[in-house]
């Protein structure tokens, strides 16, 4: 959320945007403040203590761990 702002408030240096939508890998909720992803491939709860991490094995493919 916080880093979403960020960008958004960048955005708002170079004129208003009509629309700002969202797309994200995970979704993984807690939201801080109010900016939700308007596409997500996939949608996780976590605790405050977890987090998600993206990892490559050895065959190249991607895969989610939660810490």
């Amino acid at each position: 959320g916080r880093t979403t702002r960020a960008v958004i408030n960048e955005l708002f240096d170079f004129g208003r945007p009509a629309r700002v939508q969202l797309a994200v890998l995970v979704d993984r909720g807690g939201r801080q403040l109010p900016i939700e992803a308007a596409f997500s491939a996939a949608r996780v709860t976590l605790s405050a203590e977890q987090s998600l991490r993206m990892a490559r094995g050895d065959d190249g493919r991607f895969s989610f761990e939660v810490k």
